[in-house]
């Protein structure tokens, strides 16, 4: 999606970055044998065995050697054409499948009113906005563990202006000309109701108390009768693209909507609710109404009448390290200014929000209320809890000289296997931003050695055996992860040597096989954003009916975890989890 001048700031490392390796077909089939066996009975393994060994010495192969051609050939990576074409072929629902939500930490000043909130957060983010556009923005980097490497920036290109189209088949990334005036332009939501405003022209950003005052009028006259036109973005992608083909031929008005729409920097949602704990709130932030909304763009921005403030991201062209960044940069923002009003130029004139007229017929208003119907019963499928465990964070676990992320993974891993009495396969998230184009690879956590541990949690055996058990777990867990961030997982390489058979007609039996199947549905699926950058939680749905989306925060004296299943005893799992916690930290506290 995105250009680069390596002449300028924000990408001047990104022609030196190393492209994303390939691994051999030898390194990825003992990895997964490795990362199958735990889930296999004696015989299933040896039957893997077997056709991973056919396809090693058959028509992997020649997968092989394509794939290499490909990889040498192209500007991008071998993973990132079909990574984003599996994005926009994604035929289902975004809010909760695909969607995710964050809630974000109060801002450092006294309490404010919604519309002075809402105010300073829009003029903060166009600020990183005009960062991005000048190519101003510091190259993000690694951990300093993981060397400072400069990472890729290619992601923060598809933040602002984008707008995803549904489309029959596939969908695809639009990116939107500027106003004809040269005024850039959000769009702000309220009751259902779109209003365009354009708080930007050229590098001047508008007063926040002028924004505010925009934003005070809007609260006062929207009404609660407009049609819920946001919720067509919450339904599955194909009646969705044909409902807006319909939408756009009925009117020129019609067209123009969806134009300022889907050319919008961002969305900023104000939300007709009051969220009165963290569940609500991450309900909230993770799907609302279903109809206050507009799915399909990379970033809304939400505030409730009592100034909760989260975000709603559209991930197709972007991951949550881009979203770290600029909650980051918002937060040093803050910071560095005691004023706000000093940042910006309030000699622009700010033309008043215009509201965005719809003309609709009997049939699309009929559409829009099966749409809403829809809408309710998919949320209402849906189940969130949020674990709060006060009782030790990153702090402890380091004391330890233990990674934070294994041990939180192993109480994952050990609370699953108490409620249902056997492991499956666990997913989490690892970027491989390090490498031009890199995006993500999938981590398998559960290993040979974090099923030995969670035996050994589940059996009569000593504080000693426990911690062995753990020390063990946690080391197998790093390697595991540093082998994904430096892009040596399964699943792309795999993914990648599938696509390209069946391509050409064929479907080898490896990926017939049970294994397989097991790797691509993981009931445990887990995520993590890091402490420190204004976020308390961090929430997505399962990938499967059966799962779990566990969206974690580790900070320095407590863990914070959001669930969400689809009614799959998710209240015992979170009373498993915290217990899985308290008896990992006894085994800790027994080595000192």
């Amino acid at each position: 999606m995105a250009t680069t001048n390596p002449q300028l700031m924000m990408y001047q490392y990104q022609e030196s970055l190393p492209k994303l390796p390939v691994p051999t077909l030898a390194q990825t089939c003992d990895l997964y044998l490795q990362m199958v066996a735990p889930m296999l009975t004696e015989a299933e393994f040896k039957q893997t065995q077997g056709v991973v060994r056919d396809f090693q010495e058959g028509v992997g192969v020649k997968l092989q050697k394509q794939l290499e051609m490909v990889a040498s050939s192209t500007k991008t990576s071998y993973v990132h054409d079909y990574r984003e074409e599996s994005f926009a072929e994604y035929r289902g629902i975004l809010p909760i499948n695909k969607n995710f939500g964050i809630i974000l930490s109060p801002i450092a000043q006294p309490e404010l009113p919604v519309s002075r909130l809402a105010a300073t957060w829009i003029v903060d983010t166009l600020k990183f906005y005009l960062k991005i556009k000048h190519r101003e923005l510091e190259p993000d980097r690694d951990s300093p563990r993981s060397g400072n490497q400069p990472m890729c920036m290619i992601q923060y290109d598809n933040l602002f202006g984008w707008n995803r189209i549904p489309g029959i088949k596939r969908d695809k990334m639009f990116k939107g000309a500027p106003h004809p005036d040269g005024k850039e332009h959000i769009i702000i939501i309220r009751n259902s109701a779109f209003y365009l405003l354009q708080p930007l022209s050229g590098d001047k950003i508008a007063a926040i108390a002028d924004i505010e005052q925009q934003i005070d009028g809007i609260l006062a006259n929207t009404n609660s009768s407009e049609p819920a036109i946001g919720a067509l973005t919450a339904i599955e992608r194909a009646p969705w693209a044909v409902l807006r083909q319909g939408i756009e031929a009925l009117s020129p008005e019609n067209a123009r909507a969806l134009e300022l729409i889907d050319s919008a920097l961002f969305v900023v949602c104000l939300d007709n609710t009051k969220p009165t704990d963290l569940v609500a709130a991450s309900q909230n932030m993770l799907h609302g109404d279903g109809r206050n909304r507009w799915f399909d763009k990379p970033l809304q921005i939400i505030f409730t009448d009592n100034s909760i403030t989260g975000i709603n991201v559209e991930h197709v062209g972007l991951d949550g390290y881009v979203i770290m960044r600029y909650l980051y940069e918002v937060n040093q923002e803050r910071k560095a200014q005691a004023s706000q009003e000093a940042q910006v130029n309030p000699t622009l004139p700010l033309t008043p929000a215009t509201k965005l007229e719809w003309k609709l017929n009997p049939e699309i208003e009929q559409s829009i209320r099966e749409a809403e119907a829809q809408v309710d019963n998919f949320i209402a499928a849906n189940e969130t809890l949020v674990l709060d465990f006060p009782e030790f964070g990153r702090n402890f676990i380091k004391e330890q000289r233990l990674s934070p992320d294994a041990v939180v993974q192993m109480a994952f891993q050990l609370a699953y296997f108490r409620l249902h009495h056997k492991i499956d396969c666990v997913y989490e998230s690892i970027h491989t931003r390090r490498f031009k184009y890199g995006r993500t690879e999938a981590m398998r956590s559960l290993t040979p050695e974090s099923l030995a541990l969670v035996k050994a949690m589940t059996s009569d055996a000593s504080c000693e055996t426990k911690y062995t058990a753990l020390k063990q777990a946690v080391n197998a867990h790093v390697t595991r992860q540093k082998a994904a961030q430096s892009a040596y997982g399964v699943d792309r390489h795999l993914a990648a040597l599938l696509r390209l058979a069946r391509a050409q007609g064929i479907i080898p039996p490896i990926f017939q096989d049970k294994a397989y199947k097991l790797l691509g549905e993981s009931p445990i699926c887990t995520s993590n954003l890091a402490t420190g950058m204004g976020i308390d939680l961090f929430c997505f749905g399962p990938v499967i009916e059966h799962g779990y989306g566990l969206g974690y925060i580790i900070n320095p004296d407590s863990i914070t975890v959001n669930i969400t299943s689809k009614y799959q005893q998710t209240g015992k799992y979170s009373s498993l989890l915290r217990e899985s916690l308290q008896d990992l930290a006894t085994v800790m506290k027994s080595s000192i």
